[in-house]
């Protein structure tokens, strides 16, 4: 038998140990894909004659009126398809301003095993993935794997030019996991300036998302506590802003949208001045101090790289500290703004751990999270910023 101060030492030491692994951080085994097979809403294009399939995906400006990805949809009716109304602001907006412009999205979700939809092939190959798992064709509703559960949601917004078969990949990988996920072709060349179409965003995201959670097909399937932002490069700002971020400057009113519980931003644009003078753009839309972010109190998470000179490392560390709710960054080592492949497992690992702890409410991914300050293999990772108190939603 021990005294009863040598038990007290020894239980000093115990705890002491046990706590070594939180003071130096750990490194965490990479996530794989879920275990859920995935299903798509429909996507069927007519594949367009005499103009280039890119022109629809991101949305470009002709003379004669703007192309779209709405143009070319073979099921309108059962793609998801909508109409955004764009503020009367001609100097934001430009021509739009005062219109009606189309917004084109996919739902990705978990499905059954036995799913006997085939697949979709998209006809445009100039991308990573092209193909949407057991797509619904026209008139057909999705299967879930039980049509009593209710999922959380993930609403994505891609970068600046880009479009949704950019992100296919991992959203399918997101939705394997057991979310249901939507993917936004915000069509930015559909616009005159680079102002006009981060200035839309916003609107286009808060759009898609009363969208499906008005729809009849997911409002039975979505749980509306547990909804996420995730995103890429300038969707950054878009989910910032529908987390609560303002612009100092601008007299407009916040996009706040309570119903959005966390949000994820890989390479995540927070403001930037472009170009040299005389044709410098000052794009600081949270403010050179990034203070328009301090009513940013739900939980984010960036991830971001060494030898981005786009969305430089200073910036997303100035804006992560600037946030007033639970916030961390990670640095991929030697990473530029468009990521290697290396980068997949890194990545997908950090957001869904964050996603599982915040929307689902998991203990064990929570712990993960605060202990984890790397992922073994892929690149050379580290966290470099943590604040805020876990909270209880």
């Amino acid at each position: 038998m021990f005294s009863p101060i040598v038990r007290t030492v020894l239980t000093a030491a115990l705890l002491l140990l046990g706590g070594i692994p939180r003071l130096l951080g750990a490194e965490l085994d990479p996530i794989g894909p879920g275990p859920f097979s995935v299903g798509s809403t429909n996507m069927e294009v007519m594949a367009p004659a005499g103009q280039p399939m890119g022109d629809f995906l991101n949305g470009k400006v002709t003379p004669q009126h703007p192309v779209y990805l709405a143009d070319i949809l073979t099921h309108p009716e059962s793609a998801f398809a909508l109409q955004v109304a764009v503020p009367a602001d001609r100097k934001t907006f430009g021509a739009h301003a005062g219109t009606r412009i189309p917004l084109v999205l996919y739902v990705l979700y978990p499905t059954t095993k036995d799913n006997p939809r085939a697949d979709y092939t998209f006809p445009y190959t100039e991308t990573g993935d092209n193909v949407f798992p057991h797509m619904q064709r026209a008139g057909e509703k999705p299967i879930f794997p039980d049509a009593a559960a209710r999922y959380p949601l993930i609403v994505y917004s891609g970068g600046y030019n880009t479009h949704g078969l950019w992100h296919l990949s991992h959203l399918k990988w997101l939705a394997s996991h057991g979310y249901i996920v939507v993917d936004i072709f915000h069509g930015d060349n559909r616009w005159e300036s680079f102002g006009s179409a981060m200035a839309v965003r916003p609107l286009e995201f808060r759009a898609a998302l009363d969208f499906v959670l008005q729809h009849a097909d997911f409002v039975h399937a979505i749980d509306v506590g547990r909804i996420g932002a995730s995103s890429a490069s300038a969707g950054g700002h878009t989910i910032l802003c529908a987390m609560g971020g303002i612009n100092p400057a601008s007299p407009n009113p916040s996009l706040a949208d309570p119903r959005i519980k966390a949000g994820f931003g890989l390479v995540p644009f927070m403001g930037s001045s472009m170009g040299i003078w005389p044709f410098k753009q000052d794009a600081w839309y949270f403010g050179k101090d990034y203070a328009g972010l301090r009513s940013v109190r739900v939980p984010f998470f960036a991830v971001y790289g060494e030898k981005d000179g786009n969305v430089v490392p200073a910036g997303v560390e100035a804006g992560v500290r600037a946030m007033s709710g639970p916030a961390t960054a990670v640095m991929l080592d030697g990473e530029t703004h468009s990521l290697s492949g290396s980068t997949t497992s890194d990545v997908n690992t950090w957001e869904i751990l964050f996603f599982d702890a915040w929307l689902r409410d998991d203990a064990h991914a929570h712990q993960l999270l605060e202990t984890g300050t790397s992922v073994r293999g892929g690149v050379n990772d580290h966290r470099t910023i943590q604040h805020g108190a876990r909270t209880q939603r």
